[in-house]
């Protein structure tokens, strides 16, 4: 086994990226048509893919990975929060999601649809996303597709208390967004200034249009109806 190959996966295992100007010589390694070879073989040996965004090189952990990819437990540890329910871990990972789509909601594949918003905007976002599956008959386009599973995390959102902007306490929205952000900010996938202002990372933007490929987005809607699955048995 080429000595390079080993050098890229240690870098890559790391952090989960290499970048062009700060890890020169690694980056020029993982250029070398043998290096890349071996990568991609350990790529199906491990379960990861490789994903080259212009000066970064990403590994990206697929479904099956069961060594990067974390559990609820792992989720509670890097909120620091032991107390929190398996149903506000799935509370949490929908928000997640209902973040990305504010930002990468465009026609255009991949292309972002606005650059930051705040904290205050977004818990709006969500009272007005939540209440209209609430007051919807939901037969309606927007909602159709929803089980009825997904009325239990709509009910433990609407039934939160506002809360103030610093809360860390998960019976407050403001308290579960403050939680979820800290979740996020470790992941390298967003930020909050402080001026309370949402922002995705580099790396966010960098890898959102590979996970918005059709076979990636099939992937994201059957483990989200997993989510409302697991959500209904807690």
């Amino acid at each position: 086994m080429n000595k390079k190959t080993l050098t890229v996966f240690h870098a890559l295992m790391k952090k989960g990226w290499i970048d062009r100007q700060t890890d020169h010589a690694v980056w020029g390694y993982s250029m070398e048509s043998d290096v890349a070879e071996e990568l991609e073989v350990f790529g199906s040996e491990l379960d990861f893919e490789l994903h080259r965004v212009r000066d970064r090189l990403y590994m990206v952990p697929t479904q099956d990975n069961d060594l990067l990819l974390k559990n609820n437990e792992d989720f509670k540890k890097d909120i620091g929060g032991n107390e929190v329910r398996n149903r506000d871990i799935y509370l949490m990972n929908f928000i997640a999601v209902y973040l990305l789509y504010l930002f990468f909601n465009s026609e255009i594949s991949g292309a972002m649809s606005r650059n930051m918003i705040s904290e205050e905007e977004f818990v709006s976002e969500l009272n007005k996303y939540f209440g209209r599956y609430e007051k919807s008959d939901k037969s309606t386009d927007e909602f159709q597709d929803y089980s009825e599973n997904f009325s239990l995390l709509c009910n433990d959102w609407l039934t939160k208390t506002e809360g103030d902007f610093e809360s860390r306490k998960i019976n407050t929205k403001y308290g579960i967004v403050n939680k979820l952000l800290v979740k996020l900010k470790a992941d390298d996938i967003f930020i909050k200034d402080e001026n309370n202002i949402i922002k995705p990372t580099k790396k966010c933007q960098d890898l959102m249009p590979y996970f918005l490929k059709k076979d990636r987005i099939n992937e994201m809607n059957k483990r989200l109806r997993e989510e409302e699955k697991n959500a209904a048995a807690e």
